[in-house]
């Protein structure tokens, strides 16, 4: 049997065919060109949302607006592959009438047009609310790394800035040697010129890194990145990317994302509150349950959420169903109008006072005031705060671990630098250096680094090993410093967490980014900034939710609901 075949390229036709009819009425492409055409573009803040009246036309925003949506949607980000698909797409031809603008063009439109972009996401989620779509019964918060445009490279720690400038010392040194021996020496296998060329380059490289050093230790940053300054080093499932850890609200029913906030912070500690606040605020709710996972631990944030009547939801590492929030105690008279009210500011006052609002009868209970003490040193009694800083070096040779609290740094007994890793929950600051470490011909651990953990008030720790007496008491030198302690009352409270909800959690919160990442292929940032990244992470999710939108509503439904 022959093959079907189709019409010929060449032959021409009288009456051409009307592009529309390329386009299907159920087409995702239609509702993009209805929604961007309902948009005020103007209120928005789009750059020339009105033509000027002299020069030559532009384009205008809804055009490019249009062709971004559809290029997000389907996975084409890149402004050149978007400038080829105006020439090649029937559906972009359709949708831009067949305008094609240069990669040029369209990339600046992205990056000239950031806040409008993150406004554009704002306006279809009201539309989904007019629609009512998100159901409002409760949000799941969780935070996902997206890579920027970083290598690992090119970012640098402490740590990393001080190993690679030691490693450049000795390169200087060596060439520096074989400068010194005998120009008549032919087993030499680099010239003089090219030593020096080569001692130049390294010269460079050192005041590049120690200018780094410089910067970071006055600004009290832990890493900077080169390329991205706003990208940070953080962990991920596939190891240690540099990039952006961004937090998205998910609504309980409709799977829809309610909301994001865009973070540089390698954890999520403390983002519950902040995210939750402006998804309140558009579901125009007194109270906002919220559900996440042990990531999100901290008294603080918790305690913030729920003065500003939000549920903070949060797995225990224990596998409990409650928690214990605390709040510093004002005594004070509470009216029954504050008690039954759920405003921020009466939710706190409330809180503060030990009486239980109305809105939280139920989930807080045994309210219990207390003192507490704390307690502080004066370190400026101690004989290590006046060292120098080689005669701390020095003390640090006899088998000493001395941290320098102004440059916030441990000297080693090696002679090495210990930078701040993190600060534990008992207080106590971990100080490492894993480079060094792995380099040390003395080890003081049998781990493959060493670790070594001060309090706020204390200077100096004895190494323990073989190498070292143990008759000095590490804690002599602290004894010279005051100690002070105050006494303050507080206010805690049990919380009830609900465990129906919590564990609804993955289904809510893995889907998003699955889709996101996956399907839509968007695991990494385009743009540099942490304002351009924000745009476009309003993208991923704007193209998220027309697909979560396109499965529950038919296209024409939609078309005519605006």
């Amino acid at each position: 049997m022959a093959y079907k075949k189709g019409e010929n390229r060449k032959q021409r036709v009288l009456f051409p065919e009307c592009i529309d009819e390329y386009v299907g009425q159920d087409a995702p492409v239609r509702f993009f060109d209805a929604f961007v055409e309902s948009l005020d573009m103007e209120k928005l803040g789009f750059i020339r949302s009105t033509p000027a009246e002299t020069g030559t036309p532009g384009y205008d925003p809804r055009d490019l607006m249009k062709l971004y949506i559809y290029g997000y949607f389907y996975a084409v980000r890149s402004s050149r592959k978007l400038a080829r698909e105006c020439h090649c797409n029937i559906e972009v031809m359709w949708l831009l009438c067949k305008l094609s603008p240069d990669f040029r063009t369209i990339s600046d439109f992205r990056k000239d047009n950031r806040k409008a972009i993150e406004k554009t996401f704002k306006e279809f989620n009201r539309f989904c609310h007019k629609l009512k779509l998100f159901s409002k019964s409760f949000i799941s918060i969780d935070g996902s790394k997206f890579k920027a445009v970083n290598a690992k490279d090119n970012n640098f720690t402490l740590n990393k800035l001080d190993d690679r400038i030691t490693r450049l010392d000795e390169h200087i040194k060596l060439y520096m040697q074989e400068l010194d021996e005998c120009d008549c020496d032919e087993g030499r296998k680099l010239s003089k010129d090219e030593l020096e060329q080569k001692i130049e380059i390294c010269r460079q490289r050192k005041e590049t890194y120690e200018a780094y050093r410089d910067a970071l230790e006055s600004s009290g940053q832990s890493q900077m990145s080169a390329t991205d300054p706003d990208a940070k080093l953080m962990k991920s499932n596939e190891g240690f990317c540099v990039g952006y850890n961004p937090q998205v609200a998910v609504d309980a029913e409709s799977h829809l994302i309610a909301g994001y906030m865009m973070t540089n912070n390698p954890t999520d500690h403390g983002s519950i509150t902040d995210m939750a606040s402006e998804v309140k605020k558009d579901y125009e709710v007194d109270v906002l349950e919220t559900v996440a996972d042990k990531g999100y631990e901290s008294p603080e944030d918790h305690a913030n959420a729920l003065a500003s009547g939000i549920i903070p939801n949060v797995i225990q590492r224990n596998g409990g169903s409650t928690e214990t929030v605390t709040f510093e105690y004002v005594e004070r008279y509470i009216s029954d109008d504050q008690i039954n009210s759920a405003k921020p500011e009466n939710l706190r006052l409330c809180l503060e006072s030990g009486v239980i609002p109305t809105a939280y009868e139920g989930i807080l209970s045994n309210p219990c005031i207390r003192e507490v003490k704390s307690y502080s040193c004066d370190l400026d009694d101690s004989e290590v705060i006046k060292m120098t800083q080689e005669e701390m070096m020095a003390k640090a040779a006899e088998g000493y671990f001395v941290r320098d609290p102004e440059r916030n740094i441990v000297y080693c007994p090696m002679g090495q630098t210990l930078r701040q890793k993190a600060i534990k929950r008992n207080g106590f600051i971990r100080y490492c250096n894993r480079l060094a470490c792995a380099k040390c011909k003395n080890k003081c651990t049998k781990s493959s680094h060493k670790e070594v953990d001060f309090n706020k008030d204390s200077l100096l720790i004895r190494v323990r090993g073989k190498k070292y007496s143990e008759a000095s008491d590490h804690n002599s030198e602290n004894r010279k410093t005051s100690r002070r302690s105050t006494t303050s009352k507080v206010v805690s409270y049990v919380l009830h967490l609900n465990k129906s909800l919590m564990e609804q959690r993955k289904n809510l919160s893995e889907h998003p980014f699955g889709t996101i990442k996956r399907h839509l292929g968007q695991y990494y940032f385009l743009l540099k900034g942490f304002e351009k990244v924000s745009a476009e992470m309003s993208m991923f999710c704007l193209s998220y939710n027309l697909k979560r939108v396109f499965n529950m509503r038919s296209v024409d439904y939609l078309i005519k609901a605006l």
